[in-house]
């Protein structure tokens, strides 16, 4: 008989779809066993101790991670910084942000996420490293419009998804802030910017658009940064708007694109919102780096 392969299903019980893990976890169990792979439940709080220790003494073949954005960074945080190798990873996407499962078109529904591994085979994908400490999977952004993430009600975004978003977004229009963004881009180039918003993005999307940047890719090692610079006119708001709904953002006057392996940003002077993969950050001095051949994830 071939060696049984070994998961751990780590979910977040307070993600917006957590009830569709314990739901579905005879499904779940059966489908993978017919594939031959065992299945182990670990359901996370706050403090990841345990699940780092687990993965420190128990070898696992596949890690799949059920949350939003925020759950699987903060995961993926925690075994990069015990030195902990990544196991292969799979994605069910039960949180209220899932745009690292939407770029890699993880699927809508749980046949769906398991069909990804029992029928796929796990491929590179890029992360972006904070400090050489913090992981993230989507994005890393400041200004305009970050705080709508993690402040916008649960229930809002569960119910209306996207719509959620422009809802909050309207408010933040009648306090339009700019700073002073300072980035050096792979050790040389110097980038100076009066800014009211930048983004990091791994991938083509963010926050629900699809398709910000075109032409980014997941697996080149390569960030690709927007800037959306200040805006002179109120009057150009709307069209600005109206690009980022029709996903035109990088054919507008007021943006600039930009790519890189490495970069370092200087702390913002002014008073501004981070947010890493749709969770609060803090404004400060910060060296990002794009990873490749380092994670493997079903897709």
């Amino acid at each position: 008989m071939e060696k049984l392969k070994k998961a751990i299903l780590v979910y977040n019980p307070k993600s917006g779809n957590a009830n569709t893990i314990l739901s579905n976890f005879d499904l779940i169990t059966r489908k993978l066993l017919e594939k031959g792979i065992t299945l182990t439940l670990y359901s996370i709080s706050w403090d990841y101790d345990l699940f780092t220790e687990i993965l420190q003494n128990e070898k696992y073949d596949i890690l799949i991670l059920s949350g939003g954005d925020g759950t699987l960074s903060r995961c993926l945080s925690e075994l990069y910084s015990k030195n902990i190798e990544f196991p292969e990873v799979a994605i069910f996407p039960t949180g209220t942000s899932n745009d690292f499962a939407k770029a890699l078109n993880i699927g809508e529904n749980i046949e769906n996420w398991i069909e990804k591994i029992t029928e796929k085979t796990a491929k590179y994908v890029d992360f972006g490293l904070i400090n050489n400490k913090t992981v993230f999977l989507s994005s890393y952004a400041g200004g305009l419009f970050t705080q709508i993430s993690y402040n916008t009600d649960k229930t809002l975004k569960k119910t209306f998804g996207k719509v959620a978003y422009y809802i909050n977004g309207v408010g933040e229009l009648t306090n339009i802030k700019a700073f002073d963004l300072n980035i050096v881009l792979d050790g040389n180039e110097k980038v100076k910017e009066k800014a009211i918003l930048f983004v990091i993005l791994n991938g083509k999307g963010v926050a629900g658009f699809d398709n910000v940047i075109d032409d980014a890719s997941m697996n080149d090692g390569l960030m690709d940064i927007l800037i959306i610079k200040n805006i002179d006119n109120l009057l150009d708001v709307p069209k600005i708007l109206m690009d980022l709904m029709n996903n035109n953002l990088t054919d507008n006057d007021y943006t600039r694109t930009l790519r890189a392996k490495k970069c370092k940003i200087e702390k913002v002077k002014e008073d501004i919102n981070l947010s890493i993969d749709g969770e609060e950050g803090e404004n400060m001095d910060v060296e990002i780096e794009f990873v490749e051949k380092k994670l493997k994830v079903f897709h």
